[in-house]
């Protein structure tokens, strides 16, 4: 199979371009020439250039919440960029499309302070009421990605949680992060391993496409040392419904967020724990 893979060069994208090794992988990203197909989100041309005789695109390209950019920015290439995306793999003949969107759709962070979850655990049916720049760009390609699969190309949306690299774990227990880095701390303290999370976006290349669908990819557990239920009603000052309470009385520290249905259709399961202060596998 001939993928193509937009932001293979960054953070994550390295990670997903080593776990497809097995397939014919082309990079697409504005880095060097040697390293990569040249392509920037807002050239449609070089895009399409890019995606010739290409059957799967995985697109993480975009600008990432913890860079630092203008909000017109962050709109423009991911919003704008991926329209551009998912119109060059329609005009050249892509047959799937598997979109890299955040847990930030939720709208659950630090922009919304008084607005706690519908109910426990959160699954892909949870509402989405995004107010940042970041969560509205990455909302507005969900909607890109469904619209076009009533196009004809066959669309899988994946929405992984704060994606928990190795030099992120003293983030993660408190203390500074990386430096260069802005990246928010987690209302919810759910995440992902960057293992993990490539080998959902594999699994989506080669799954069987039963039209448009979206999944979360979640640790099993948060990065908190408090149990799930009593921190986000102390945090939020209110009680959330849960849809499963046998859940969080089996296991009190347990995601707010659900990756039950990624492992239903993909078969997907988080390696990753959060382990006394690190993050293990």
């Amino acid at each position: 199979m001939r993928i193509a893979v937009t932001g293979g060069l960054g953070r994550l994208g390295r990670y997903v371009v080593r776990e497809l090794a097995e397939h014919a992988v082309r990079v697409l990203d504005i880095g060097s020439a040697t390293d990569c197909h040249q392509a920037d989100l807002r050239d449609i041309e070089a895009l399409r250039a890019g995606l010739r005789d290409i059957d799967v695109v995985l697109h993480l390209g975009g600008i990432d919440r913890s860079v630092a950019a203008d909000d017109a920015a962050t709109m423009q290439v991911n919003a704008t960029g991926t329209w551009n995306l998912f119109e060059a793999s329609l005009q050249m003949g892509v047959r799937r499309v598997i979109h890299c969107s955040s847990s930030s759709v939720l709208g659950l962070d630090r922009s919304n302070p008084k607005m706690p979850p519908c109910y426990l655990p959160i699954d892909e049916a949870h509402p989405l009421r995004p107010t940042d720049a970041y969560g509205l760009s990455k909302a507005c390609g969900e909607r890109i990605a469904e619209a076009f699969s009533r196009r004809g190309l066959e669309v899988i949306i994946i929405r992984p949680c704060f994606v928990a690299f190795p030099d992120m774990a003293d983030f993660m227990a408190g203390k500074p992060g990386p430096e260069g880095r802005s990246e928010p701390m987690p209302y919810l303290r759910t995440f992902v391993g960057p293992e993990d999370c490539a080998r959902g976006f594999a699994a989506a290349a080669t799954a069987d496409y039963a039209g448009c669908e979206t999944f979360f990819l979640a640790a099993a557990e948060t990065f908190a040392d408090e149990p799930t239920v009593a921190r986000l009603q102390a945090l939020y000052g209110v009680q959330i419904p849960l849809r499963d309470p046998t859940l969080y009385q089996r296991f009190p520290c347990a995601s707010p967020i659900s990756h039950a249905a990624a492992f239903k259709r993909l078969g997907w399961s988080p390696s990753a724990h959060w382990t006394a202060g690190t993050i293990t596998a």
